[in-house]
């Protein structure tokens, strides 16, 4: 069998599959405004193609046959198609600036410019320091977990690990988390975490920004979730939040709504989509309009 046959049949298989982390991650990301918008303007010379059919299709002609087919985890697919649909970067780009004082030295240091498309955060970090700060919001969280992140003193035979301050000068249209789990979680855990989460963050606190605190503030708008060996997309649509699964779709509710369903049914979010308030309300200002 020829190498290119073998990759399509694996495709079939791994990608095509209804519940597979490829469809739930485009699925996902066509519940941000940005990207709906795109699918409305391509609707009209697509037909009765699905917007997720179009866009599956389009990265599987695209997937390099160097590439495992099968990425670490769900996460590491994403920064893929990232770096293979070089349009989309911009959106999820983040800029982030690291400085730190050594508190022996008193030397100032500031680091490269770091891109990335996000940030990894541990579940059981999350559990943890929610344990000892309960009132603590969920971006405060995370900031506790990224402080903890110590970088050591540059200066030679000093060596003294010191607190990093990180910095953006510019906030993304899209603000990625993801989070790492054991997947040996019990459903007491798996609540413990899910609990944690918020639908709207203020990334101000995570970051040092010194602009407008209005573009700093974020909604949810969908999640890349696991449930066993199949992936769901969770998403925020018409006012409440729904589950696709398969080729199903499912009316959860509210939030709290989510948080009974992710405990009783095992269900990990692995990749969190939050779009910009700012962004998002004159998109859908200007959609109106038109």
């Amino acid at each position: 069998m020829e190498k290119a046959e073998v990759a399509d049949k694996i495709i079939d298989i791994d990608y095509d599959a209804e519940g597979s982390s490829l469809n739930m991650i485009l699925k996902s990301l066509w519940q941000i405004s940005v990207f709906a918008r795109q699918n409305n303007v391509r609707h009209d010379f697509t037909g009765s193609l699905l917007k997720e059919d179009i866009l599956r299709l389009s990265f599987i002609n695209n997937l390099s046959l160097t590439q495992p087919l099968e990425a670490n985890n769900v996460f590491d697919l994403f920064v893929y198609i990232l770096d293979n649909f070089p349009p989309w970067n911009p959106y999820f780009e983040l800029y982030e600036v690291a400085k730190k004082s050594c508190n022996r030295c008193k030397i100032d240091m500031e680091y490269p410019i770091k891109r990335c498309y996000g940030m990894i955060i541990n579940a059981g970090s999350l559990r943890e320091v929610k344990a000892m700060f309960e009132k603590f919001t969920f971006e405060k969280i995370i900031q506790v977990i990224r402080i903890d992140l110590k970088m050591p003193c540059d200066k030679e035979g000093c060596e003294k690990r010191n607190y990093v301050q990180r910095m953006i000068y510019k906030p993304p249209t899209v603000f990625t988390i993801a989070l790492e789990w054991e997947n040996n979680e019990t459903e007491g855990e798996i609540f413990d975490t899910t609990s944690v989460l918020k639908t709207e963050i203020d990334i101000n606190t995570i970051y040092q920004y010194k602009g407008d605190s209005a573009v700093t503030k974020y909604r949810l708008a969908s999640m890349v979730c696991s449930h066993g060996d199949l992936y769901n997309c969770v998403a925020y649509e018409n006012n409440r939040w729904v589950r696709h699964f398969c080729s199903e779709k499912e009316v959860i509710g509210d939030w709290n709504d989510v948080l009974s369903k992710f405990r009783n049914l095992h269900i990990r979010p692995e990749i969190l989509f939050f779009e910009n308030a700012m962004q998002r309300d004159q998109l859908v200002s200007k959609v109106s309009e038109d």
